[in-house]
């Protein structure tokens, strides 16, 4: 769902760095956040040879367009997007939304930990 953007993939319209470790990226990407339910996933090409991996949908806005990952750089290929996943790049593929989404009921607010 979506559409790339020549040259520069699905845009990374900003990121937070929460630790050395933990940052996040939001992307736009209108026709996932329309699709996005709370409790899905992705998955992320960072480049065009990358390893593709699962990434939870930690938000999304509908009317922006946009959804945010969150990430923790444990291995390879989250490392590898630290370094070079900044506002104004893109990422190759975001496939998705995948998974079954979890049932919150009528709660308007729901804070996973």
């Amino acid at each position: 769902m979506g559409e790339a953007i020549p040259g520069v993939g699905f845009k990374i319209l900003a990121r937070e760095d929460f630790s050395d470790l933990t940052y996040s990226l939001v992307i736009h990407h209108p026709l996932m956040a329309k699709a996005a339910q709370p409790g899905q996933f992705v998955i992320v090409m960072s480049h065009e040879e990358g390893e593709r991996i699962p990434l939870t949908i930690a938000d999304f806005d509908r009317k922006k367009g946009t959804v945010t990952l969150v990430v923790q750089a444990v291995g390879k290929t989250t490392r590898e997007m630290q370094r070079n996943c900044r506002e104004g790049t893109g990422l190759f593929a975001v496939v998705g939304p995948m998974g079954i989404p979890s049932s919150i009921g009528k709660a308007k607010k729901v804070v996973c930990v």
